[in-house]
């Protein structure tokens, strides 16, 4: 029988990979490898309250369980850091975006849905909007290796071509049900 999930080892093992000499791919592996056994990483996750509880947060880690709610899509933003997220219930769909040269806003340029047990890295620079692609809550679990509350970051309206600096103001208007 395969060793049952246990978050505070994944936060504890997130939080070495962090401060390694290969951060990158440390992080990335144990997400791989938590996100395996989708369905045992759900059956022993503990029920959170909010959709965003961070489970861990210091200068070189942030670690967070997120939920996307169906027909949910948070608005497009940046994290001025490395992200890898591994999903392990439902559907995730990342909208990604570019600079609009002729306009100056962002436009849309890929997506990418990641269903349970896929893991994605995005770059520090990369913009993305997310949202729920499946008929059930989107579970996952995001990495990022910074303090992601303490940086500044930002928001893009996609309608209007602004940019707005990230607040859980902003992020909340922006976030479509």
């Amino acid at each position: 029988m395969a060793n049952a999930f246990h978050l505070d080892d994944l936060v504890a093992n997130l939080r070495t990979a962090a401060t390694s000499d290969a951060p990158r791919e440390n992080v990335k592996a144990l997400l791989e490898q938590a996100v395996a056994d989708a369905a045992d990483m759900q059956a022993t996750m503990p029920e959170f309250a909010d959709n965003d509880v961070i489970l861990h947060e210091d200068e070189t880690v942030s670690i967070w369980h997120c939920r996307f709610m169906p027909g949910q899509t948070v608005p497009a933003h940046d994290h001025q850091m490395l992200a890898t997220i591994g999903v392990y219930s439902g559907a995730e769909r990342n909208d990604f975006y570019e600079a609009d040269l002729e306009t100056g806003g962002i436009r849309k340029s890929s997506e990418v849905i990641l269903s349970a047990g896929n893991v994605l890295q995005i770059g520090p620079s990369a913009i993305h909007a997310v949202g729920c692609a499946s008929e059930r809550p989107c579970l996952g679990i995001h990495v990022y290796l910074g303090a992601l509350t303490q940086v500044e970051r930002s928001l893009f309206d996609t309608e209007k071509g602004e940019t707005l600096r990230f607040s859980d103001e902003n992020y909340q208007r922006m976030t479509r049900r």
